[in-house]
């Protein structure tokens, strides 16, 4: 089968395309075709963006197999899950049946496949700073991947949802009741005129670079703030650094898929590639302005 590999990170150009042996499924795993796996900022190694690479791979596909002690995973079954290795941007993957659950069937493939990595970063940080009705929550970044699934999720618990992201993107976050804020304006005179002179209540970063200074600054209070990506600024300002793993689990990822099919919760998908073409993938990933939404390999094309 072709697998997506590199031998040592210093780009995209590294990456390359492999003939390698199909996965076996061993005691406790399935092995999955994979249909869709998307692709986020997190899933460049550190050599290129200077971030800690976390290999967890989105993925979704129809299982082929199952090992040994597999009870809840069928052979046939349509599933989304995720691979802890660069495995997922592969045409098989095998991964542990623990980490699959069962695709509903109104939800498209591409969605399918975006909806662990960033999806329940964003909830973690709804999870984490509990926005209430009434109340008013400022979330960064909310044009992209984490960020929008936060601002959106904080805005069905009946809080006024204030986003900062791209202003080209902002027309997206009026369509779900988000009111945008632009990053490239003076943020904090801009977010207090967007609340209307009503005190935050909570902040959610999905940025970084001085977002929690900025709540802070806003006169949130640090148990009210939550970053996905600032873990320095976390640990020095005693506030909160909750991410993907932290969301709930497969009991909150099903959550999030029952969301994305009944449409209460937008994963938009900007474009998608086959497999052959990973380069460009990540090439449109890393652009100065990338297109609003996910980047999704198939590669079974």
């Amino acid at each position: 089968m072709r697998q997506v590999r590199y031998d040592r990170f210093d780009g995209v150009d590294q990456l390359r395309i492999d003939e390698v042996s199909k996965p076996e499924d061993s005691p406790g795993q399935a092995v999955v075709q994979v249909y869709a796996s998307c692709i986020n900022p997190g899933s460049v190694p550190a050599s290129l963006h200077g971030a800690s690479y976390t290999p967890i791979r989105d993925l979704a596909g129809v299982v082929v197999s199952v090992g040994d002690g597999v009870q809840d995973v069928r052979t046939g079954d349509e599933v989304l899950g995720w691979s802890q290795e660069w495995t997922a941007h592969a045409e098989y993957v095998a991964v542990p049946a623990t980490q699959l659950i069962a695709k509903p069937a109104g939800l498209s493939w591409d969605v399918a496949g975006s909806l662990f990595i960033t999806p329940m970063a964003g909830l973690a940080g709804v999870k984490a700073v509990e926005p209430s009705d009434g109340e008013v929550v400022v979330v960064s970044a909310a044009t992209g991947g984490v960020g929008f699934t936060a601002a959106q999720l904080a805005r069905r618990t009946g809080a006024t949802v204030i986003g900062i992201g791209s202003p080209a993107k902002a027309d997206q976050l009026r369509e779900r009741g988000i009111i945008p804020v632009s990053f490239a304006d003076d943020v904090a005179e801009s977010v207090q005129k967007a609340t209307g002179g009503r005190k935050i209540d909570a902040f959610i970063d999905a940025f970084g670079s001085g977002y929690v200074q900025l709540a802070l600054d806003l006169g949130v209070p640090p148990e009210r703030i939550n970053t996905a990506v600032d873990y320095g600024s976390a640990k020095e300002k005693g506030v909160m650094a909750r991410g993907t793993m932290d969301a709930g689990g497969l009991p909150a990822y099903r959550t999030l898929a029952e969301l994305a099919t009944s449409g209460d919760l937008a994963i938009p998908i900007a474009v998608t590639y086959p497999l052959a073409e990973v380069k460009a993938a990540y090439t449109t990933l890393l652009a100065e302005h990338r297109p609003f939404g996910r980047v999704v390999l198939h590669p079974q094309e």
